[in-house]
């Protein structure tokens, strides 16, 4: 159908003329922005590392949607055992192989049982952060799911970041917000059981789970002088930081992106009944 939505093209176009944090991250706010916004995932993550039941210098971990390859640097940096690097595209397999000599990386679509199955079994920790909801096929986004949980050994753990709004999904060309309550069911039958869910945004990131439409036109309109001239990230960025930081402690959810933990059963049964 004309005009159909492809990923793969998508983001083979997108990474190839835009190989950095915002070509990954948040188009037109600019690097110098989308850098913080990376640098408080990272902190977001680090702060809730003892969620996991894994020993990191022994975990072997996958990492879905690799983009630039900025989880996997992450991951090495918390001293991961093995790490896995995947993503969807060509351009993103060969310069991550060229940027990580020695380490894994795979093109894979995650959606698709034949290509994922490779990895059954093999991994402690799955993450991917930012990816899934750029799955806009509902289908393709619960074999997703499925294909990670069968990714991972058992008792091992799936962490991922998502708007997880309460009600209706919200739906773009290249971005579908599905509903917390959805993706609950989805990851239940996938044999996933939800540890821990925090806010990794509540200022810097678009307010999409709010019911106010002030909220998003508020955010817009503070954030619009980034959008024009993005070196503003250089200031906008420092001044929100530690601002989220603090935050991201003192609320339960948030009217933007979370990050989600979840662990697989170790007797979970590995058929979908969705």
């Amino acid at each position: 159908m004309a005009g159909e939505f492809v990923a793969k093209e998508y983001w083979e176009k997108r990474l190839g003329e835009d190989w950095s944090l915002q070509g990954v991250g948040y188009l037109g706010f600019g690097l110098p922005y989308n850098s913080w916004l990376y640098r408080l995932r990272r902190l977001i993550l680090n702060r809730h590392l003892a969620t996991f039941n894994v020993d990191l210098t022994k975990a072997r971990i996958l990492d879905v949607g690799s983009g630039t390859g900025f989880w996997i640097e992450t991951w090495r940096a918390l001293g991961a055992k093995k790490i896995t690097g995947s993503d969807l595209t060509a351009v993103s397999v060969e310069r991550l192989r060229a940027e990580f000599p020695g380490t894994p990386i795979e093109q894979i679509d995650i959606s698709n049982k034949s290509e994922a199955s490779v990895f059954a079994n093999q991994f402690d920790i799955v993450s991917a952060f930012d990816v899934l909801f750029h799955i806009t096929d509902d289908s393709q986004f619960s074999e997703s799911i499925l294909n990670i949980a069968q990714c991972l050994s058992p008792n091992g753990y799936f962490v991922f970041s998502d708007n997880f709004v309460h009600g209706k999904a919200k739906r773009a060309i290249h971005q579908v917000s599905r509903s917390l309550e959805e993706i609950e069911k989805i990851l239940a039958c996938s044999g996933l059981t939800v540890v821990r869910r925090v806010p990794v945004f509540v200022l810097m990131n678009a307010p999409l789970d709010s019911r106010s439409r002030l909220a998003m036109q508020v955010w817009r309109l503070f954030l619009a002088p980034v959008r024009l001239f993005p070196w503003l990230g250089y200031i906008w960025g420092p001044i929100l930081f530690p601002v989220e930081v603090i935050m991201t402690r003192l609320i339960k959810e948030s009217p933007s992106t979370e990050m989600m933990i979840c662990h697989k059963r170790a007797d979970s049964a590995q058929e979908s009944s969705i």
